[in-house]
């Protein structure tokens, strides 16, 4: 009896240290938290996260066959190594991407790609006790911030729903982060999307070879944009739907939340109104929401002339 108390005794001290050792983890997560993310969410960017922090991962953001930008992810070292072991980010987990431009040459090695200057860093910083209700720039679980590259030390979004969110609602399922592109993290391939299914024969048929290779490159320029706007009628996102834009007055989707900037102007879309506005989205309406949040626009006419005919279709 007494060798039996003692070896449940020696089991509950083993469980006892082992839930201390997992709460100490967190704590050190979070104490980490607390350096960063001040009494009223204002979240600060750090100083040395490049010398000190885990590059998790980076990606190339193309424009055409052009690299257009080089985005990496660094993340704390005990942030990753608790993704390690649980799958899933801790409470106070902190990330930041750095997004740089990209130039390009030809080298030995074929077309290749290098980092620039930096234009946006974005954070994150993970939030499962909704620490702040009030505050516009916390939400879905986590508190969001931009810091743009000309100054690391003013805080320059002002709601995450419009300045941050849109471009994470492809991974809403996945915690808003895209953790297939870290595999410093472990096995995360399964969070991979799938490969999108071909287009439909019968359609593509029906179609001239040059309107059948316009619509397809509309289709592919469309895919950044589909992040934030639905091809479905009455279906918004942190864009309205784009169902039947042509025609439609700026700010004339039923069911969507507006800026002031575009319901009160007296603009229709067409061809030409939108080569404009993606030629130039902070300025052509100024104080449009995606001018924050998509403010390189579509740079080639190219691809604005294609994704525009695809518009037209839907």
């Amino acid at each position: 009896m007494k060798m039996l108390r003692s070896i449940g005794g020696k089991l509950a001290l083993a469980a006892a240290l082992s839930i201390a050792a997992i709460q100490g983890a967190q704590a050190d997560i979070v104490s980490a938290y607390g350096k960063y993310v001040d009494d009223k969410g204002n979240i600060a960017l750090p100083e040395n996260f490049l010398l000190e922090w885990v590059h998790m991962g980076s990606w190339a953001v193309l424009e055409g066959d052009k690299a257009s930008g080089l985005h990496n992810v660094y993340a704390p070292r005990d942030v990753v190594e608790y993704y390690q072991k649980n799958q899933a980010f801790p409470d106070g987990a902190m990330m930041i991407k750095e997004v740089r431009g990209a130039r390009g040459s030809t080298h030995t090695t074929g077309e290749a790609f290098w980092a620039q200057d930096v234009a946006v860093w974005f954070i994150m910083v993970k939030d499962t006790q909704n620490r702040f209700p009030d505050n516009a720039l916390w939400g879905e679980g986590w508190g969001w911030a931009m810091y743009e590259g000309k100054d690391r030390t003013k805080q320059v979004a002002t709601d995450y729903e419009s300045d941050c969110l849109g471009c994470h609602v492809p991974v809403q399922d996945n915690d808003w982060t895209y953790v297939y592109g870290y595999p410093v993290l472990g096995d995360v391939s399964k969070y991979a999307p799938k490969a999108e299914p071909a287009a439909d024969k019968a359609e593509a048929a029906s179609m001239s070879e040059v309107d059948e290779a316009t619509l397809k490159r509309g289709e592919k320029v469309f895919r950044r944009c589909k992040a934030c706007h639905s091809l479905d009628a009455g279906k918004h996102r942190t864009g309205p739907s784009l169902a039947g834009v042509f025609g439609r007055k700026a700010g004339g989707a039923e069911g969507y939340k507006y800026s002031d900037a575009m319901l009160n102007s007296d603009v229709i879309w067409d061809a030409t109104t939108l080569d404009v506005h993606l030629k130039d989205v902070p300025n052509f309406i100024p104080g449009n929401k995606m001018g924050k949040v998509f403010a390189g626009g579509v740079k080639k006419g190219e691809d604005r002339l294609a994704v525009i005919e695809f518009l037209r279709t839907q």
